[in-house]
């Protein structure tokens, strides 16, 4: 079979034949189909700009109104009217005559009594004391007589004797520039009297009192009394 009836059996030449037809009609088929939907999308647009379109106005300065206040719990203003002082009604002066400035009022009374003018009561400056203590110094206070005088002075209580109480009182004492114990402290104490007896020989006892750099300064210290029986 040759080549021109092969063709034939398959339909070749018919297709051949009506290709250029079949192109035409898919050419303006999707022609129209394009015209179609554009045309729609052109319609449908203009409508979802309609349905989105936000209405805006626009006020005038007149229609605002004042402005809300910045000022809150603002009290109210209350007007305080003030009476003007009466001087009198000024008098032309006659060329020879001496009058005042102003003529005075009939209904007004002449001041009397004394204007006192009260002054200020001055300030009174207090003096600052300074009240420290140091613990420790070049040389620290010692008591006259040193300790064991501090001991013979101590009058055991009679409770503490019947108690047979036994012990140290540990004593604070603050000691000035002079000497002088300004104040006594227990720091450990044994009670029945004990305390107080200590204390009140520390108090009658005269220091030599304690040096840093030279200077006499006040200081304080722990002075250890025993009680013995």
């Amino acid at each position: 079979m040759n080549s021109e009836n092969r063709n034939n059996v398959y339909g070749a030449f018919e297709l051949k034949r009506i290709y250029h037809k079949n192109y035409l009609y898919g050419f303006i088929t999707a022609v129209f189909i394009h015209l179609i939907l554009f045309l729609a999308f052109i319609l449908f647009l203009p409508r979802q700009k309609n349905e989105d379109t936000v209405k805006v106005k626009i006020l005038k300065y007149a229609e605002l109104g004042p402005p809300p206040s910045i000022v809150r719990n603002t009290p109210p203003v209350v007007k305080v009217e003030v009476e003007k002082p009466v001087f009198g009604t000024p008098v032309a002066a006659k060329r020879g005559e001496a009058v005042s400035e102003f003529e005075v009022p009939k209904d007004s009374s002449p001041a009397s009594g004394e204007v006192k003018v009260e002054q200020p009561p001055a300030e009174v400056k207090k003096e600052v004391i300074d009240e420290t203590f140091y613990v420790a110094v070049d040389m620290m206070p010692e008591p006259g007589g040193g300790i064991e005088a501090i001991q013979k002075k101590i009058v055991y209580p009679p409770e503490a004797r019947r108690d047979k109480v036994e012990g140290k009182v540990i004593v604070k004492a603050f000691i000035d520039e002079a000497g002088s114990v300004r104040r006594v402290e227990i720091v450990k104490g044994l009670g029945s009297g004990c305390d107080e007896a200590a204390m009140a020989a520390v108090r009658s006892t005269r220091f030599r009192p304690g040096k840093m750099n030279g200077k006499v300064v006040r200081v304080q210290m722990t002075i250890a009394l025993a009680f013995r029986l």
